[in-house]
């Protein structure tokens, strides 16, 4: 019988990458010429509010 796999990535690593993936997601929603609607300011600030969150978790680790 094969034993299961298990993933040996710190939860610090998991946020990391978690907040890189979110500063991508930031840079794909920001818009390219100077309008921008409702949506993509409240999913901007979403962003940030969870990257801002995150931050709080890593600090909280280190």
């Amino acid at each position: 019988m094969n034993a299961a796999i298990q993933s040996k990535i710190s939860y610090s690593d998991t946020l990391k990458a978690r907040k890189a993936h979110l500063s991508g997601l930031i840079n794909l929603v920001k818009p390219k010429s100077g309008k921008t609607t409702k949506i993509e300011t409240m999913t901007i600030a979403a962003i940030k509010a969870e990257i801002s969150v995150i931050e709080q978790q890593l600090a909280k680790r280190s």
